[in-house]
């Protein structure tokens, strides 16, 4: 995986927070740094995928896809958010018919 340089302004109080956490978990603020991107870009996508999915301008599948997360981890996400999920009306006969 390659890196590209990139500069951001953070707030006073956000860098010192960043600089605390460096030393409690003993890694570098770099790695640190883009560790909490990739978590915030994951919530993002999360964030803005459910709130499409809800809106039901996207499907559970194409949630998935947004998220970059499979089909079983987007159904764990939805619940551990309390999101109900949407069934067609073939995949809600598939249910039924299971039980």
């Amino acid at each position: 995986m390659g890196y590209k340089v990139t500069t951001v302004r953070l707030p006073d109080e956000t860098l010192d927070e960043i600089n605390e956490l460096t030393d409690i978990l003993s890694k570098e603020r770099s790695e640190l740094i883009r560790e909490i991107v990739r978590i915030g870009v994951t919530e993002v996508k999360l964030r803005y995928g459910i709130e499409e999915y809800q809106k039901g301008r996207i499907s559970l599948g194409r949630l998935s896809e947004v998220t970059g997360l499979g089909y079983r981890e987007t159904q764990l996400e939805l619940m551990r958010r309390g999101i109900t999920q949407r069934y067609g009306e073939e995949r809600l006969e598939e249910l039924i018919s299971e039980e």
